[in-house]
């Protein structure tokens, strides 16, 4: 049996010599990119990734298994990570979508590391990790409304203050037409009224 410490040395070892991918690449606006990563059974998967620019810095990543199961997914965020073993050998894609974008480009850092080994680990069974999916899941879904909904309450705020600023102008130039036409009027009666005294004391 193999002891703990060789096991250490073995997993210590293949963090180093795993295969780790490092790249850049550029998402259009409302396009998809993707990679292709051949994983077998039992090896460890990990990667993070980040967009560096290109307006607002989000995007919607997915991890799809052979299986075409989602063991990853992110929605509107601008960096993110992830890592698990596979359960099933074959192809496993990677995609970043831009599809909410309609003009600007994102320009992404990523890094993808391959072929660590579980060497003994006990990789816990789809229906074991179903209930803590189901609740990252749902949680995750629920940041994304709190968000959502603390966007659309800021996007009212500066319409209500854009109104307001609005009205003030106007109000503004109100009272400086109206200080205007009083102050015409003014001097239109007392000019009227010395020219009506004027020919009343020449007659």
């Amino acid at each position: 049996e193999m002891s703990f410490a060789r096991r250490l040395l073995l997993f210590a070892l293949s963090q180093v010599f795993a295969p780790v991918i490092g790249f850049g690449f550029t998402v259009e606006a409302g396009g998809k990119t993707c990679f292709d990563e051949t994983v077998k059974s039992s090896e460890r998967v990990s990667g993070d990734w980040r967009v560096i620019s290109g307006g607002v810095l989000d995007l919607d990543v997915e991890v799809t298994s052979p299986t075409g199961e989602h063991v990853y997914s992110a929605e509107r965020e601008a960096a993110g990570s992830f890592a698990f073993f596979a359960t099933d050998s074959g192809t496993y894609v990677v995609c970043f979508s831009n599809a909410r974008a309609t003009q600007a480009a994102r320009e992404v850092s990523a890094k993808i590391t391959v072929g660590e080994q579980g060497d003994g680990v006990e990789l816990a069974k789809a229906e074991q990790l179903a209930p803590l999916e189901d609740r990252v899941k749902r949680l995750h879904t629920s940041m994304i409304s709190v968000r959502d909904l603390q966007d659309q309450q800021r996007e009212q705020d500066e319409e209500r203050y854009r109104v307001t600023s609005q009205t003030r102008r106007w109000l503004l130039w109100f009272t400086v037409l109206e200080a205007f036409v009083l102050v015409a009027v003014s001097l239109w009666q007392i000019l009227y009224l010395k020219s009506f005294f004027e020919v009343k004391r020449v007659v």
